[in-house]
């Protein structure tokens, strides 16, 4: 008889990761998610601010188009820096005058999640004028006065428009600031 030598399965090398490997992995999932967390509060900041500016829009046209049998129905926005959100943002003045202009007679910010705040400024044409007025004209606004209400998140990007001319509203945008002494750089017409 003959030995066979036994055959014993041959063991390969264990595999597995470096401490460098794996240090580097982490450090790129961390980059990345900062990247996408970051990413994520410009695309939160961007969809509060349209909504202010959504809401805005849809206010102004129910007056607007009010006004014509309702007129004249005198409009004052609210500025500031940290804006909470649930604050008056446009109102009518003389109420009680007024209240057939629309159902709401104020216009309040809509919410917004953690402790984002808005900031809102207007620019009126001529630069003495502190409201607007939807004459029973159709929703022309009295004496050429023109109003730009810009709209932002936390001062930081992206900055959303409101545009009051003689007889329109436009909806404007500038995704490169937030800052509401800046203006809209795209306009809308609607």
């Amino acid at each position: 008889m003959r030995h066979f030598p036994e055959v014993l399965p041959r063991r390969s090398p264990v595999k597995a990761f470096t401490v460098v490997e794996l240090l580097v992995t982490v450090a790129v999932i961390g980059i990345v998610g900062s990247l996408a967390f970051a990413s994520s509060q410009v695309f939160l900041r961007r969809d509060q601010a349209n909504a202010a500016v959504a809401e805005l829009m849809g206010w102004l046209e129910g007056i607007s188009g009010r006004s014509g049998a309702f007129g004249p129905c005198v409009v004052q926005f609210t500025t500031g820096t940290n804006v909470a959100p649930g604050t008056t943002l446009a109102s009518l003045q003389n109420v009680a005058s007024n209240a057939r202009c629309t159902p709401e007679a104020t216009l309040r910010l809509p919410t917004t999640d953690g402790n984002r705040t808005y900031n809102v400024a207007v620019t009126y044409t001529p630069n003495s004028a502190t409201s607007l007025t939807f004459t029973p004209r159709g929703g022309v606004v009295a004496n050429g006065v023109e109003a730009v209400v810009k709209i932002s998140v936390n001062n930081q990007l992206p900055l959303r428009c409101v545009r009051i001319s003689f007889g329109t509203l436009s909806t404007g945008l500038n995704n490169t600031t937030g800052d509401v002494n800046q203006t809209c750089t795209v306009w809308e017409r609607t």
